[in-house]
């Protein structure tokens, strides 16, 4: 299902691709474009003269245990320039207190480790991240732990805690390694597994008969309005 809200620097979508998260909202500068692996990706762009920072956050339908979440993996494309100053990167949303609300995030760099800059051109698969024992590739120190790590030094603090959404974050412009020198780094993301449910950024299909656009129905497809939705499967049929 697909719903759009524009606000400042705001999107919020339906995930197509299951139960495990109900919506993901766009941050910063950040849109669904074309050229996914394949169909869509979200494009996210961090622009010295611009957004500073893009994303995407994916908020999980119910808290997960810490030990529980055992999958997190997506695909990404640094169209330009590069990786570096720990961009991109995702980043796992803890709950430490209870309440089902974020208490910081887990940084989880992309890219090859121990500098991760020098990123691979075109589509690249970041394997599963849960469990990774890079260099490196864990950042803690919100949390109070260390900022240089693999995933088993996790803190207490974490361990004991629920995961509540995942975001994936650029905000490489500052970073010259990044940027190759014009303070702008751009990336596509698509394919991101968030404990097996995935989300591709692509539309859901139409619907298929007149029942699929009552009660709100129409709104998971994208129409303005019931009525619209029942011509577009008019419409469907006639051509078929």
């Amino acid at each position: 299902m697909k719903k759009l809200v524009l606000g400042a620097a705001l999107v919020s979508m339906f995930g197509f691709a299951g139960v495990a998260f109900a919506a993901y909202s766009f941050f910063g500068d950040a849109s669904v474009v074309a050229g996914g692996n394949p169909g869509n990706a979200a494009e996210i762009v961090s622009d010295a003269t611009g957004a500073a920072f893009g994303g995407v956050l994916i908020p999980l339908a119910a808290p997960v245990a810490w030990a529980d979440f055992d999958t997190l993996s997506l695909d990404y494309n640094i169209t330009d320039d590069n990786c570096g100053g720990g961009s991109p990167r995702a980043q796992v949303r803890i709950d430490t207190t209870g309440d089902g609300v974020s208490d910081g995030s887990v940084r989880i760099a992309l890219g090859p480790s121990p500098n991760f800059t020098g990123c691979a051109a075109g589509w690249q698969s970041t394997g599963n991240l849960i469990g990774n024992e890079d260099a490196g590739r864990y950042d803690y120190s919100v949390f109070g732990g260390s900022p240089f790590t693999t995933y088993s030094n996790a803190p207490a603090v974490v361990t004991a805690g629920q995961v509540v959404g995942v975001t994936v974050l650029v905000d490489g412009s500052w970073s010259a390694a990044a940027t190759g020198g014009d303070s702008e780094q751009t990336t596509l993301v698509d394919n991101i597994n968030v404990n097996g449910e995935i989300e591709t950024f692509d539309p859901p299909p139409g619907p298929e008969t007149k029942d699929d656009c009552k009660d709100g129905g129409w709104e998971g497809f994208g129409f303005e309005n019931q009525g619209q939705c029942v011509a577009s499967v008019v419409s469907q049929s006639e051509n078929h």
